[in-house]
């Protein structure tokens, strides 16, 4: 075999190592390549956890599937490559002569005397991956070359091997943000610092499709008719890319409208049911947990609904009402006839039987429990 013809197969054998990631059947190739590549007889390649039939993971040339299958050929694999680290390569003698346990079992596997060259390409607790080729009769100077030429691909294996679990992961991330986020009761969005939409719930829809809302929807973009929103929501994202570890919560009120809102902004640390937004968390970029809950809309939450959750007073209870339905203190002061510090004071009281020390904690409760009352 030609250096050119054994460079152009080690180039094609590489980028079918990296076709795996995304398509798995790529395997049986790589093994083709591998066994030429080796100037093997047969080869396979082989990821297993013990014994389990059902974790094996399996790709051959030259020798029975069902013969690698056999207890007795896992159970010799993997007692041969137990104490093996990761990268390393071995040579194992299959013959009548060899007293090894595991040899006997091997010898029937592939039929005949001979070698095989193990290569472990990868270990994580108990399972590992191993490339096998067998040689029959080989010199010691054959078995060096096809070790030297499997070496080459191991670095390969190893980075397509972390990219598919990379991907595994943020799959599995995906997923269980994607179910959190169907069915969180809140009107919730992901979103990157500059306001771009990656995923929203059916809830953040709603909000925006609301006759008379504040927020808009253009390109996959958020644009805020109110510029007090906008600025808070900004001012948040900056705040939790800075503390990606604190929940950033805040109440703000429109001056031009007196509309006011709950907003919440969370770092996330990755990159159907679904609104119209697109699902495009494989990124790496910055992305964050986006909730929206506009108080002048919660019609449905009572004085009594109130009073009877949270244990107030029915002056405390239509206090906070009031608060949870967008008016100020200072509002509600006026509107009664008593004094800003009246106001205050019983707000103080209110807060103090939830156990909330801010008037966006209180706030926040109350919009969770206007949930309960839809």
């Amino acid at each position: 075999m030609s250096d050119a013809y054994q460079d152009k197969l080690l180039l094609s054998l590489i980028q079918a190592i990296y076709e795996t990631v995304l398509l798995p059947s790529a395997w049986d190739r790589i093994v083709a390549d591998l066994t030429k590549l080796a100037r093997a007889e047969s080869g396979a390649i082989l990821g297993f956890e013990g014994l389990d039939n059902r974790k094996i993971s399996l790709a051959v040339k030259g020798v029975q599937r069902s013969a690698l299958l056999d207890a007795d050929t896992l159970s010799a694999l993997d007692e041969a490559t137990l104490a093996m680290g990761l990268g390393a390569i071995a040579t194992l003698p299959v013959t009548l002569a060899n007293s090894a346990p595991w040899s006997s079992a091997l010898r029937r596997c592939f039929g005949e005397d001979g070698k095989i060259l193990i290569l472990l390409v990868s270990k994580e607790g108990s399972r590992r991956i191993v490339v096998a080729c067998f040689f029959p009769h080989a010199a010691d100077n054959h078995l060096a070359i096809a070790a030297e030429a499997l070496m080459k691909v191991l670095p390969h294996f190893q980075t397509a091997f972390a990219l598919q679990k990379a991907m595994v992961n943020e799959r599995e991330k995906s997923t269980r943000t994607e179910r959190a986020l169907r069915s969180c009761a809140t009107s919730s969005a992901i979103v990157t610092a500059d306001l771009r939409v990656k995923f929203a719930n059916r809830r953040f829809g709603r909000f925006v499709d609301a006759p008379g809302s504040f927020i808009e929807f253009r390109d996959e973009v958020l644009e805020f008719q109110d510029v007090e929103l906008q600025s808070e929501i900004e001012d948040l994202i900056e705040r939790a890319r800075v503390n990606k570890h604190d929940h950033h919560l805040r109440w703000t009120k429109s001056k031009r409208t007196g509309v006011s809102w709950i907003v919440s902004v969370d770092f996330l640390s990755f990159g159907s049911d679904t609104y119209r937004f697109g699902n495009v968390f494989a990124s790496n970029e910055p992305s964050f947990l986006l909730t929206i809950r506009e108080l002048s809309r919660n019609t449905l939450l009572t004085p009594d609904d109130i009073k009877s959750v949270f244990g107030l007073t029915p002056t405390e209870a239509a206090l906070v009402h009031s608060l949870a339905n967008g008016d100020a203190p200072s509002d509600i002061a006026k509107r009664r006839g008593v004094s800003k510090n009246t106001v205050h004071n019983q707000l103080a009281s209110a807060m103090g039987r939830l156990g909330v020390r801010r008037q966006a904690q209180l706030l926040s409760s109350l919009a969770v429990l206007s949930f309960f009352t839809k």
